[in-house]
């Protein structure tokens, strides 16, 4: 039976997408997976970003939102104790999580977050821990194990995987409108982030403009998320750098550099971490994070001319933190319009680990080996 898929959306939700559908539609080889998106690696808006798990920039957290990350979680986790964790960036840090500066917390909720029961070593920081923090007199924390992902090392190698599989096809180039793939495929999934606003006519997404400063400070092993004066800082370790920020400006289309907001994001960081204040370069970048007022569009459309469509998009600064589980929902409705007949073949995989059935590294043809020198 011949299966045609299209993905609209090259990013981590893309991608993510595909190798789930390829895991679950393993038995169907004459499945045409095809990938079609304007930016690929290291040109998306997840190549930006810090690559931090944690539910960020949406309006609220239902229990939907923490089945896709608490799913997520447990695939990056389960990858940073694996043989990908290197070549794909996964780092497993602790992070901080501050409320409050100089003594006052703006109405800001301090109770555990409600993501608290899907990761590993969340606690509320005691008076004790709170006193490292005394030269920012926060209110209240927690700390955490999460997961960074360097976003442009874990693409390169998630695409690797799915160019090793002739069933997928990968296409560069814009999508104006799916009047252009009409007649050409089955389903289509739309994972086109911000710019669903256009091609679905969805004007509750927005952009969410996000800037960042990539420096070279190998002394920070931890994550801090804080309040400052200014408002919020993060800084988060990354495999060759640590990420500044930063900024969340809604209906903000600007993506060249702001100077003022560089200057901005090195004062709040070097309230938590004295030692930035040396920091003179860095490269700054500038992302628009796909916000949409209702959070994640994530469900079935059938069109007017019959074409059936599943939209996952509206991600903010979650595209990250949500991606596996969401391309796992989006897989589940695509196997009630294109059901699977289970096979001995389909069945045998499912001895490996999840995250393995799901993506595995592809190996170089030259490899070097560790040698000891005389």
């Amino acid at each position: 039976m011949s299966l045609h898929i299209t993905i609209v959306g090259g990013g981590i939700i893309g991608l993510t997408t595909a190798c789930t559908i390829l895991k679950d539609y393993s038995s169907y080889p004459q499945l045409q997976l095809v990938i079609i998106s304007e930016r690929f690696s290291p040109d998306t808006t997840a190549d930006i970003s810090a690559g931090y798990w944690e539910p960020y920039g949406l309006e609220t957290i239902d229990e939907r939102t923490l089945r896709w990350a608490g799913y997520t979680y447990d695939i990056f986790m389960s990858e940073f104790f694996s043989t990908k964790a290197a070549r794909a960036g996964i780092m497993k840090v602790p992070a901080y999580t501050l409320y409050g500066y100089n003594g006052q917390n703006k109405g800001k909720n301090t109770s555990k977050p409600k993501f608290s029961t899907l990761v590993r070593h969340f606690r509320m920081l005691d008076e004790c821990e709170m006193s490292m923090f005394d030269h920012l007199k926060p209110t209240s924390g927690f700390v955490m194990s999460t997961i960074a992902v360097e976003v442009r090392c874990y693409l390169h190698e998630v695409r690797r995987f799915l160019g090793q599989d002739p069933r997928v096809k990968f296409i560069h180039k814009r999508v104006s409108s799916f009047q252009e793939l009409t007649h050409q495929t089955d389903l289509i999934v739309n994972c086109t982030g911000l710019g669903a606003r256009q091609l679905v006519n969805d004007h509750t997404v927005r952009p969410a403009r996000g800037q960042i400063i990539r420096v070279q400070a190998p002394w920070i092993k931890a994550v801090y998320n804080f309040d400052t004066d200014e408002g919020e800082g993060y800084i988060i370790p990354q495999m060759n750098c640590v990420v500044l920020g930063g900024t969340f400006q809604l209906n903000d289309w600007n993506t060249a550099t702001v100077k003022s907001d560089t200057k901005k994001i090195l004062r709040m960081c070097s309230k938590c971490l004295p030692a930035l204040e040396q920091i003179h370069h860095g490269k700054v970048q500038v992302g628009l994070r796909p916000y949409r007022d209702d959070g994640v569009r994530l469900e079935h459309e059938k069109t007017s001319d019959g074409m059936d469509i599943v939209h996952c998009y509206g991600h903010s600064g979650s595209g990250v933190t949500l991606s596996w589980g969401c391309a796992r929902d989006v897989v589940e409705i695509i196997k009630t319009l294109l059901p699977i007949v289970e096979t001995e073949q389909s069945k045998s995989e499912t001895g490996m680990p999840l995250h393995e059935q799901l993506w595995r590294l592809v190996e170089y043809k030259n490899t070097n080996y560790l040698r000891s020198k005389v």
